[in-house]
């Protein structure tokens, strides 16, 4: 046979992309065994690790020819590790997987059946389990999860358009969703940072296509300490700040505008909020006033004044903050 239709056949269809740093190999595991059982499709699954030595190489040496690692040297942070593996991947479609969560056997052939019958949807995706750190899944916090993100009430099949999902933060793109990797742009902002899921789900919106939801739980996602969310760093919230005041300014999305600009004011004044108690005295100002410029607000005064009332937890300013912090 020759070469180019070996390629053919050989290519996989969907590509699971892992952006690994200094992750728990127990979690890593679940994460890889999980992406390696998906039924009825052909698969790769990519890893960039940003760790400072290749000691999770162990966990790919040997394990299955469809698990590529690259160990990244010097890292590349979260943002651009993602865009190097969507980069790297061959198969049509694309799936995240964050490093310590796992996806059930039919993840993958069922979004990919749904993509498959509906080529006007640029996405589809699902609902998820939340786990603990030692894996178990937490019915109460998954329910209120799913409510609260409106996925519990949500119609399935296709929504076009779907900015009224992406202002509700409705799509779990780190843990629930396939979309096209034709539908990429070029770049991802260097800002975008931790939050870098928020922006490919803005960047792939802005397609004109849909997304498909099928209401069922086919992946988890890991609650613990050290999750980006969880943690909710000053990077996180710049970067949910920056693509909040970008889809606000985005025509595209004008029919969303004022809760975009509302998003961005209180992302940015939680932005603010984080750099006065990191000791950043004037990057706390700039956080500020750039909060009040989307939307005048008492949070917004508070912390461009710096008065006492400022409130003491930058988790209750965190972007689109409810109960659960993960969509």
């Amino acid at each position: 046979m020759p070469d180019a239709e070996c390629a053919a056949v050989t290519a996989p269809q969907v590509s699971i992309v892992i952006a690994a740093y200094c992750s728990r190999a127990q979690h890593l595991s679940v994460a890889l065994r999980s992406a390696l059982a998906q039924r009825g499709a052909q698969i790769e699954v990519l890893i960039g690790d940003d760790s400072p030595d290749d000691r999770l190489r162990s966990l790919a040496r040997d394990a299955d020819a469809r698990l590529l690692y690259q160990h990244n040297q010097p890292a590349l942070g979260v943002a651009r590790n993602h865009w190097a593996l969507f980069t790297r991947a061959r198969g049509e479609f694309i799936v995240v997987l964050n490093h310590d969560d796992w996806l059930a056997p039919d993840f993958v052939p069922t979004l990919l059946d749904a993509l498959t019958r509906q080529p006007e949807a640029v996405l589809a995706f699902c609902d998820h389990w939340i786990i603990d750190t030692a894996g178990r899944r937490q019915s109460t916090e998954t329910d209120a999860n799913s409510r609260a993100w409106g996925r519990a009430t949500l119609a399935p099949g296709l929504h076009r358009p779907f900015e009224q999902l992406l202002a509700a933060q409705t799509i779990p793109m780190a843990m629930g969703t396939m979309f096209r990797r034709a539908a990429l742009p070029e770049l991802l902002p260097a800002h975008a940072g931790p939050a870098y899921d928020l922006w490919l789900t803005y960047l792939l919106a802005r397609d004109g296509r849909g997304a498909f939801y099928v209401p069922r739980r086919l992946s988890a996602w890991r609650s613990h300490p050290d999750n980006l969310t969880t943690g909710a760093g000053l990077p996180w919230l710049q970067g949910a700040a920056e693509c909040w005041w970008a889809v606000a300014r985005d025509p595209v999305f004008r029919d969303i505008r004022p809760t975009a600009l509302a998003k961005a004011a209180d992302a940015y004044s939680a932005c603010a909020v984080r750099a006065w108690r990191d000791g950043r005295r004037t990057a706390c100002i700039g956080f500020a006033l750039r909060s009040l410029r989307a939307r005048f607000s008492r949070r917004g005064l508070a912390a461009l004044l710096m008065l006492p009332w400022l409130p003491r937890s930058a988790e209750q300013l965190r972007p689109g903050a409810r109960t659960i912090a993960k969509a």
